[in-house]
């Protein structure tokens, strides 16, 4: 009996999903050729005969075989279908008793520790939690890429009476929420920051999320509690959102005139880089000063 052996990846899943090497491969074959007796599972499948009806029996217990008790006794797979459903149908009462007993647990953290995030999924599912625990208002600047996910729970905050105020870096539109288009703030901080992004969310003044996203892929964030962090971050966002106003008061022709003839402004909008490149030319140590004549 030829059995076409099932892929690694198949045998892989059906282990996270939790069978085991055996179990997984006498499934497989049981499903391309039933019914069959326990010697011919155990020699279409590859499962060892000292291990095949302990195998067997065990399928048996998560309903994945059907047995007819012949002399000898045969064995038939149930259905995949009926199979996968049921895994769902378990996984999915598993994971709602284990969100409830975890929800009930009392949870501590240190007053104003920083914590490191480096996994996009991570970043945004910690400014996910921060606007749906958040109980007075949320404070966000973001960039259509993040909006994508967080649009929901920011708009749903919003309806649970929330003030929340976003800056948008980009053309996603919100419900609810007090969305200021900063667009071109966005563009200017791009050229700045050579591709990188920067985004933040902060919940009822204390709970701050700020990521740096960067061209190649990689994130940057930090978790904090701390009001001081907090703080300098919902300061952060007025000041863009507050410019972006000024510079629509004053009309783009003064700001770009603004931008060209002061000194301060052009400071301003250098990269980090280049205004620590000029600080050093223009400013010489005292070792570097030429000697006055007396």
């Amino acid at each position: 009996m030829d059995t076409p052996p099932t892929s690694d990846e198949t045998l892989t899943s059906l282990i996270r999903l939790g069978f085991s090497q055996y179990e997984g491969q006498a499934y497989c074959a049981l499903l391309q050729h039933s019914p069959m007796n326990g010697h011919e599972v155990s020699k279409a499948s590859g499962v060892p005969p000292s291990k095949i009806y302990e195998t067997l029996q065990r399928l048996g217990v998560k309903g994945a075989v059907l047995v007819h008790r012949s002399e000898p006794v045969r064995y038939a797979a149930t259905p995949y279908r009926t199979v996968l459903e049921s895994l769902r149908r378990r996984f999915e009462a598993d994971l709602t008793t284990v969100e409830k007993g975890l929800h009930a647990l009392p949870v501590a953290r240190d007053t104003g520790l920083t914590w490191s995030l480096r996994q996009r999924d991570a970043v945004l599912s910690a400014a996910t939690d921060a606007v749906n625990g958040a109980q007075r208002g949320v404070f966000a600047a973001l960039w259509d890429a993040e909006l994508e996910e967080l649009a929901p729970c920011l708009e749903a905050a919003s309806r649970r009476g929330l003030e929340v105020h976003v800056a948008v870096y980009g053309q996603r539109v919100l419900r609810g929420p007090h969305c200021y288009d900063l667009t071109l703030c966005g563009e200017s901080a791009i050229e700045r920051l050579g591709g990188r992004r920067l985004s933040a969310v902060v919940a009822d003044g204390r709970g701050s999320v700020i990521a740096e996203f960067r061209a190649d892929g990689s994130v940057e964030a930090i978790l904090t509690d701390s009001p001081l962090v907090s703080l300098l971050a919902v300061e952060y966002i007025k000041e863009d959102v507050m410019g972006r106003i000024l510079i629509n008061e004053l009309g783009e022709e003064r700001y770009q005139r603004l931008r060209r003839q002061s000194e301060d402004m052009r400071a301003m909008l250098r990269s980090v880089e280049e205004n620590t490149t000029s600080i050093r030319t223009r400013r010489p140590t005292r070792q570097q000063r030429p000697a006055t004549k007396t």
